[in-house]
């Protein structure tokens, strides 16, 4: 099985696409290029309506996945924080105060072809301290992406934003899905960019 790996040293990402591929993918947090022409979908997990980030990038709401509907969640739940909440390391906190929780996928119909997926987190459920620790399994394409992820360990505290960034995923049914296995509570993520190459 090929596995993926990332690791996250300070406010910058570094992407292993696995085995075999002999590729180390660089990418720093602030970029969200796409080479023009380029399919790019951005995602606010949690909110119905659609954000304009600092930068000009509008995310998409958050929606239910139809077949012929684009894009969508398989399953869950919404909740959103309110923007009084604060969340470290990121300059559009917006995307990390609402989330989609107790999903078991996320599917792009997207055209086949090489994508880049990031995956945007912070852990601001308000028990997490008492409740224990929110632990799951992140695959896309089938594969293994993140093992026993947890967001407050992975972020460095809670209400703190991360990103996790992988490259080279190849799609050729026409579908690029993101998929959730619960460990310990329930998986959540705030926002999702899939930027074709």
């Amino acid at each position: 099985m090929r596995r993926y790996s990332v690791i996250v040293v300070a406010s910058t990402v570094v992407a292993l696409a696995g085995a075999g591929c002999g590729r180390l993918s660089h990418v720093e947090q602030g970029s969200t290029k796409a080479k023009a022409g380029k399919l790019v979908l951005r995602v606010n997990a949690g909110d119905p309506s659609s954000y304009k980030d600092k930068a000009g990038k509008v995310w998409e709401p958050d929606k239910e996945f139809a077949a012929g509907s684009k894009y969508g969640f398989v399953g869950g739940s919404t909740v959103d924080r309110g923007a009084a909440m604060k969340i470290e390391g990121t300059n559009d906190p917006r995307i990390y105060q609402t989330e989609h929780y107790l999903m078991s996928s996320f599917v792009a119909e997207v055209p086949n072809g090489k994508y880049t997926a990031r995956l945007h987190f912070a852990e601001t459920y308000p028990d997490i301290a008492t409740q224990g620790p929110r632990v799951s399994d992140v695959t896309i394409q089938g594969k293994t992406a993140l093992k026993d992820f947890d967001v407050s360990e992975a972020a460095g505290g809670v209400r703190k934003a991360v990103v996790k960034v992988f490259k080279d995923l190849e799609v050729t049914n026409g579908k690029l899905e993101i998929g959730f296995v619960s460990k310990k509570q329930n998986p959540e993520i705030n926002g999702i960019e899939i930027l074709g190459e």
